[in-house]
């Protein structure tokens, strides 16, 4: 009796619904569609602020640049054709895991949901131009038994977040390019 009510259990905890939606505010771009073809590369140099993780956020900014195959990336603003100062702005709602935890105490039974929001706060400067750039997206996941149903439709939901990442900074990268601050 003992045994059947722990597989029964651990079965609850493995199927619990959990499913992610992205808002899709910001379009879905591929490497082709942000690539550039230059004689010579331009050399980027960035820095970015955010209440936590400002390294991964330069990280996914490098991997975006790297995916273009336009840039490279050097370590002094002395060094750069083009400075970047990003700021991420931190919208994540903290009370959002204690919900996710009561949800996963009942396995699924009481709904809960927390929504990504990805915010960046971008100034380019070439020379003695400054463009800035203002771009945000999001992602909602959402905790609750009948989301079995949706998950195998939605995604993996680290998968979906790091999508939303990963998409912001291309379209950053994508609208730099279509200033002409990407191409010699």
């Amino acid at each position: 009796m003992k045994t059947s009510a722990l597989t029964l259990a651990a079965a609850l905890a493995l199927t619990s619904g959990c499913a992610a939606f992205k808002a899709n505010d910001l379009p879905t771009l591929d490497s082709s569609s942000y690539a550039v073809q230059n004689q010579q590369p331009v050399k980027v140099f960035s820095t970015w602020q955010a209440r936590e993780g400002g390294n991964l956020h330069k990280t996914y900014f490098n991997a975006a640049l790297r995916g273009a195959g336009c840039c490279e990336i050097v370590e002094t603003a002395e060094q750069a054709d083009l400075v970047v100062t990003g700021v991420s702005v931190d919208e994540s709602n903290p009370g959002a895991n204690l919900f996710a935890a009561l949800s996963g105490f009942t396995f699924g039974v009481i709904p809960a949901w927390a929504t990504l929001h990805v915010h960046l706060r971008v100034t380019a400067t070439e020379s003695e131009q400054q463009h800035k750039y203002d771009l945000a997206d999001k992602a909602t996941m959402v905790i609750w038994l009948p989301m079995l149903l949706a998950m195998p439709f939605t995604g993996n939901p680290l998968d979906v977040e790091q999508e939303v990442h990963h998409n912001t900074y291309r379209n950053l990268v994508a609208r730099m390019k279509n200033d002409g601050l990407l191409s010699n």
